[in-house]
């Protein structure tokens, strides 16, 4: 790998908080027009000028000349140039990691897996290292020049791990591990955080200036983003809605801890009750699809908690869309019609529908959410 690169190298460190701002709106809206700019930021048509020119002479934004139908006036719109350079997303779980590597806008150039036979953070990082030298020789550009981690714990500086549950770690030097390793330029965030802030540059964000994701799976976490940015906290990472109480399905209804009733260990725990051999939650949900009635019948209920989840969230959120997704987001969309009754049963019947949006559960989407922390850190000059 290349030698590691300090902020200073970066051609980003230079850059005023208004170019940062111009940076981060043209990554969350796409290519803009110079008057939508100035609308967006806040500036003057002769500050585009001037605070863009340098960054296209630099070769990080790009612009186009195009007719404008009516005036017939040449407009000159502005974008992020993706192929300015790429970046290294990496998310970890307990059974393994996926790294990705894109381009400035996301677009996932590269992808790899490696199952983790351990959780210790030296074997760890040094599968991590093998996946980055891998991507990093599948691609004939230019080579990464930061690297972002995420993983189901918490972070409060961007390098140290304070604790991830699933692994068993707490206290690690993760950035400083890896950085010795790759040398690459590395932060560390919270998964969920991350999906979150790829949403809102680039998926639910793009149509909704407000809207937030819930996870069901492996684990239950909630993000929020408003204005195209993630509201991340310390707190946040705590996965503090596994502890929110979701009522079931008995009259009177008796409630439950998320993290008891939306996770994989929830519904494989419904399944023995029934008397059934032990099977993992992706195996029940597949024998739902197909008919069996044991699975439909807890997969059912499952989606109904969903809808209850999603109503409470919304209840304090006013999202304008909720992004479902996670290990066990399949089931939201196979039994649509019970996560809209969980809905109904904790939502006002005058308030207006929610529009659900189920991301199809695949590892490389949050490895890419990882690269998204590496793209602001970038652009923010952090790394």
């Amino acid at each position: 790998m290349t030698p590691l690169t300090s902020p200073q190298q970066s051609p980003w460190s230079s850059l005023s908080d208004t170019q940062r701002a111009i940076t981060l709106a043209l990554l969350s809206h796409g290519c803009l027009s110079r008057p939508e700019l100035m609308s967006i930021v806040g500036i003057s048509s002769g500050s585009v000028t001037r605070l863009t020119a340098p960054m296209v002479e630099a070769g990080l934004l790009s612009t186009s000349t195009e007719q404008v139908a009516g005036t017939g006036r040449p407009q000159s719109p502005l974008e992020v140039r993706a192929e300015a350079e790429s970046l290294v997303g990496v998310t970890i779980t307990g059974e393994d990691l996926t790294a990705v590597l894109t381009d400035l806008r996301l677009q996932v150039l590269a992808t790899t897996r490696r199952s983790l036979p351990s959780h210790s953070p030296k074997i760890v990082v040094a599968h991590l290292s093998d996946a980055v030298n891998e991507l990093s020789s599948q691609h004939t550009g230019a080579q990464p020049t930061a690297l972002a981690v995420t993983l189901g714990g918490t972070s409060r500086d961007g390098r140290i791990v304070d604790q991830a549950v699933f692994l068993g770690w707490h206290g690690v030097h993760l950035a400083d591990m890896i950085e010795a390793e790759t040398g690459l330029p590395t932060t560390v965030g919270n998964d969920v955080a991350a999906m979150t802030q790829q949403e809102a540059w680039f998926g639910a964000g793009r149509e909704a200036d407000r809207f937030t994701l819930v996870t069901v799976g492996g684990g239950v976490g909630h993000g929020l983003a408003i204005s195209h940015d993630a509201i991340s906290t310390a707190d946040a990472d705590l996965g503090l809605t596994g502890l929110m109480p979701i009522p079931d399905d008995s009259h009177p209804p008796l409630t439950h801890p998320a993290m008891d009733c939306l996770t994989d260990g929830a519904l494989e725990a419904e399944w023995l009750k029934l008397g059934l051999p032990p099977t993992d939650a992706a195996s029940i949900v597949s024998l739902a699809r197909h008919g069996d009635p044991h699975a439909v019948t807890l997969c059912a209920a499952f989606a109904r908690r969903i809808g209850r989840l999603i109503a409470m969230s919304a209840a304090f959120t006013l999202p304008q869309v909720i992004v479902v997704a996670g290990e066990r987001a399949s089931i939201a969309s196979l039994f649509e019609e019970q996560v809209m009754t969980g809905i109904a049963q904790l939502r006002h019947a005058a308030a207006a529908p929610i529009p659900v949006i189920v991301r199809e559960h695949n590892r490389s989407d949050w490895a890419r959410g990882a690269a998204a922390l590496a793209v602001r850190a970038r652009v923010q000059g952090e790394l």
